[in-house]
């Protein structure tokens, strides 16, 4: 990464020791450029539902016809099966024992 500050000055990262986690350059600097790529996630070509919605979403601009529909009918049947299941819940009331306290009557 390369790092300029608002005069125009650019900054190369300084390593640090093995433990610390940041890079020294100055407070007002901003970063210009990575030097290292972005990893790209390759277009999907199948018509799974469920791995499309996994897809970034700049990648729906690339999808077929048949991607849409599957797409669109697991969106659908995730609302159906979200729709059907009843909250389930259980409450569970803990009183301490004390053996010296007769709450009979």
């Amino acid at each position: 990464m390369a790092f300029r500050d608002k005069r125009g000055v650019e900054y190369d990262p300084v390593p640090l020791a093995t433990h610390e986690v940041t890079v020294a350059v100055a407070i007002d600097a901003r970063i210009v450029r990575r030097t290292a790529a972005r990893k790209t996630v390759p277009i999907y070509t199948g018509t799974d539902g469920a791995e499309l919605s996994q897809q970034p979403r700049g990648h729906r601009r690339h999808w077929t016809d048949r991607q849409w529909l599957a797409f669109e009918e697991h969106r659908r049947l995730e609302a159906e099966l979200s729709r059907d299941d009843e909250p389930v819940a259980a409450v569970w009331v803990v009183r301490p024992h004390d053996p010296a306290s007769t709450d009979s009557p």
